[in-house]
């Protein structure tokens, strides 16, 4: 029992020496769709913001919400709907050195508009982060992004379909 409080009391202190790594990143992002969805719309456009906790120096946990909205694509001189869509994410964060980092994150993605059904979302990336001459640091990403949820075909029979884009965001981050 007292080694299992000693863990506990070092895992919470050692934690908490590496926290004072958090911070806010807050940008616009640019989305372009992939496999099925490009059928469907052109580009996506939005916003994100995310937060980041430092776990130890190449470790933190992060937190994203955005909000996308894709342009429909035309058809025969019809346009097809607009999506929106509300993802909401957790994850990790690597840092191989100060300034890059490799991401995945997993969350639920919210329909906003249309009639698209609430997904699980999922999403590896990469990116840098980039410091200006007053020290402030712009961060720049790149990703793969996909929602997924179940159609049902008959009675018995499930199919899973997937809506994928590759996002680039540009992000101002507030904190250290």
């Amino acid at each position: 029992m007292k080694a299992k409080f000693l863990i506990l009391l070092f895992l919470v202190f050692g934690f908490k020496a590496y926290s004072q790594h958090k911070n806010i990143s807050v940008g616009p992002e640019i989305n372009i769709p992939s496999g099925n969805a490009s059928n469907i719309v052109i580009i996506g456009f939005g916003g994100y913001v995310k937060g980041e906790l430092g776990l130890s120096q190449k470790f933190s946990i992060t937190a994203t919400g955005s909000l996308t909205n894709f342009l429909g694509k035309k058809f025969l001189g019809i346009r097809s709907q607009n999506l929106t869509y509300l993802p909401v994410r957790l994850g990790v964060k690597y840092h191989p050195s100060e300034n890059s980092y490799f991401e995945g994150q997993v969350g639920t993605s919210f329909p906003v508009s249309g009639d698209s059904k609430t997904a699980f979302a999922w999403s590896p990336g990469l990116g840098t982060f980039l410091t200006t001459q007053s020290g402030n640091k712009l961060d720049f990403s790149l990703r793969y992004e996909a929602q997924t949820t179940t159609v049902q075909n008959t009675q018995l029979n499930k199919s899973y379909s997937s809506f994928g884009y590759i996002g680039l965001r540009f992000g101002y981050v507030f904190g250290n």
